[in-house]
């Protein structure tokens, strides 16, 4: 960003407007597929709110993954235990004709807050007392994309929706072997590391 700034190419306000449109964007996709999805999913006689409350936790998963998830633990163990949520969920939804849809809504929030302290607690925690996220290696996993990203100085978007193929690994814990290539990395892995 500093380098865009020297040399004048493109003001600051083009960064900023740039992430509110695709706020904006992500906002209006959310409420689409809410709109369409509510039609064919839940069909049925159901609680007016339903969907919102669904879709709602859905974007709370999804923010916390975003935010909070870091190692590669936790993003292996929440979106799995996440989506095993919804599903039992949806298996009442659809083995009750006119169940208690709204009320067992009061017991997914709780296994998804358990499942969000025990990710933060049980996994997010010991990794960085072990140093395995840190300033110079925040996320051990993430997604490349096939395109290169605007600006280099952001770190790369995590979402659960997104198939992880990286491992990402700082620059002083890979090992050089005897004759000067680069070995096996700390982590275990030996494929690329950098972003």
């Amino acid at each position: 960003m500093a380098a865009v700034a020297n040399e004048r190419i493109h003001p600051p306000s083009h960064l900023v407007w740039a992430h509110v449109t695709k706020i904006i964007l992500y906002y209006v996709m959310y409420e689409a597929c809410q709109a369409a999805w509510s039609v064919v999913i839940y069909h049925k006689s159901i609680p007016e709110a339903l969907p919102v409350w669904i879709y709602g936790f859905t974007m709370i998963w999804e923010y916390f993954s975003m935010v909070f998830i870091r190692s590669a633990l936790s993003v292996y163990f929440f979106p799995r235990l996440c989506f095993l949520y919804f599903l039992l969920y949806h298996c009442y939804f659809y083995s009750v004709p006119y169940g208690y849809f709204d009320v067992a809504l009061i017991p997914l929030f709780m296994f998804m807050v358990h499942a969000m302290l025990y990710t933060i607690l049980g996994l997010e925690l010991p990794n960085a007392a072990r140093g395995v996220i840190n300033v110079e290696c925040p996320r051990e996993v993430y997604n490349r994309l096939s395109w290169q990203a605007p600006l280099a100085s952001l770190p790369a978007e995590y979402t659960i929706f997104l198939p992880l193929n990286s491992r990402l690994s700082p620059l002083h814990d890979r090992v050089n072997n005897i004759n000067g290539n680069r070995g096996v990395e700390a982590s275990g892995d030996g494929g690329d590391s950098t972003e």
